[in-house]
């Protein structure tokens, strides 16, 4: 283990495998979760001990990050809840998040047909697949072995506004209304028909607001979680009194008409999250920039945005009609940019020490960084095949999660290192030892990091 990096334990999902991994700073796993799904996509500890996973099951209409079902096990392995959201017309998909209440908060696709998308404006050249996988988010309060109670839910297709049909009640100036989303706007047109591709959410107990990532319009958004049902599907009401149109959005001013592609800070982005109180950053939003259809070229980097308010859980716009802030507060790119890169999945976590986890994702390679950017710890899961599978995307991951030795969640555990090496470990010295990684990129605990994950 590097010596500046923070001891705990991470936890592991890869993207094509039934089992998630709890390993230690040498490497080693401590312990096991198998599931009869693979990982679709999210997984996290609660502190009872309990891992709670997505699993991905087949869908005709959905495949890039698609799930299907939330499963809950002890920490002996046992399932002891399985709830699915997976037909014809809705699935749970990408990420989900528990509240303090102990409610599962997921992204979930749901099915609009033409004639549904035409009449609320969508332009006919944009609707290819006779359909639109449109995103909402769903709160489910587990019931039973199997059963949960849908509490509360935000639908994207109630917050629209479009300027190509007039007559339809979605029809209005888009430059006007920032806090709706413009219903023809295409940030990525190699997703046409997944519309917003939402792929990570993440909930705030102080302000009651909720945080989401649209890769297709490459934003974040920010929306009230203290709205009823009724008032989420509407303009008024709650804590803020927006209803549940966005408070606050960042990343892509064009998609809102307050800007141009040249000032996209976002591109295809993952894992916006909240810094949590306590750590360095507190109250910041990280998120990990991909990189795909970046101008100028394919890297990636991780964000610290602290973000303008006139008060808790208040935003405003900027004097040009923007949202800020206008950079970053802090940053992680490597010192040849191109060479640290991911184009799907990844995620970033602010540790304790001020020092922060990414998660590379396509290539399975966890990168700790020191607030210079120099390499504290590197681990890469893809040296070792899983499972007898070929060599190839078996090992990505879409984030992996950093815990304290102390976590409530381990107490009276045996945490054994096991025989099973999940990966290959850069380790020990600061400046001594290289590991070559499954890029073929040499990289040394110590050095600036410098590796890239291939295109997907």
């Amino acid at each position: 283990m590097s010596e500046t990096a923070l001891p705990g334990y991470i936890l592991i999902a890869p993207q094509e495998s039934t089992f998630t991994y709890l390993v230690d700073r040498d490497g080693a796993v401590v312990h096991t979760w198998k599931s009869d799904f693979n990982a679709g996509l999210t997984a996290t500890l609660t502190e009872d001990g309990h891992l709670f996973r997505a699993g991905k099951v087949a869908n005709d209409h959905y495949i890039h990050g698609s799930g299907g079902v939330i499963e809950e096990y002890d920490w002996d392995g046992n399932l002891v809840w399985q709830y699915f959201y997976n037909d014809s017309s809705e699935f749970q998909h990408h990420d989900f998040t528990i509240l303090p209440n102990g409610d599962v908060l997921f992204i979930a696709a749901e099915i609009i047909t033409a004639d549904e998308a035409l009449a609320l404006g969508r332009d006919p050249s944009k609707l290819r697949d006779g359909f639109l996988v449109a995103d909402k988010l769903v709160e489910v309060k587990p019931e039973g072995f199997s059963g949960g109670e849908v509490v509360w839910q935000w639908r994207a297709i109630d917050h629209i506004i479009q300027d190509v049909s007039p007559g339809r009640a979605t029809y209005g100036s888009v430059a006007a209304h920032p806090e709706r989303i413009d219903f023809n706007y295409e940030g990525r047109p190699s997703f046409p028909d997944g519309w917003t591709h939402m792929n990570s959410v993440d909930y705030d107990p102080d302000t009651d607001q909720i945080l989401i990532s649209s890769r297709n319009y490459n934003e974040i958004w920010i929306i009230d979680h203290s709205t009823s049902t009724a008032e989420a599907a509407g303009h008024t009401g709650g804590d803020w009194g927006h209803g549940g149109d966005l408070l606050y959005r960042w990343g892509n001013p064009e998609a809102y008409r307050a800007g141009t592609r040249a000032d996209r800070q976002l591109n295809g982005q993952h894992d916006a999250k909240w810094i949590d109180a306590g750590l360095p950053g507190a109250g910041d939003i990280f998120v990990f920039d991909n990189g795909a259809d970046r101008l100028g070229g394919k890297y990636s980097r991780v964000l610290e945005l602290t973000v303008p308010t006139a008060g808790d859980g208040i935003y405003y716009l900027s004097a040009d009609g923007a949202y800020g802030p206008s950079e970053a507060s802090w940053s992680y790119t490597a010192d040849v940019p191109t060479t640290y890169y991911s184009a799907r999945m990844s995620g970033a976590q602010r540790l304790p020490d001020g020092n922060t986890l990414t998660t590379v994702g396509d290539a399975g390679t966890l990168v700790e960084v020191t607030p210079q950017g120099r390499a504290a710890w590197v681990y890469d899961a893809d040296r070792t095949l899983l499972e007898g599978a070929a060599p190839g995307s078996e090992t990505s991951v879409f984030y992996a999660t950093w815990y304290p030795e102390d976590y409530a969640g381990f107490a009276g555990k045996a945490l054994i290192a096991q025989d099973a090496t999940l990966g290959m470990l850069s380790r020990y010295a600061t400046n001594a030892v290289e590991t070559t990684l499954g890029t073929s990129k040499a990289l040394m605990v110590g050095s600036p990091v410098s590796l890239a994950a291939s295109s997907a």
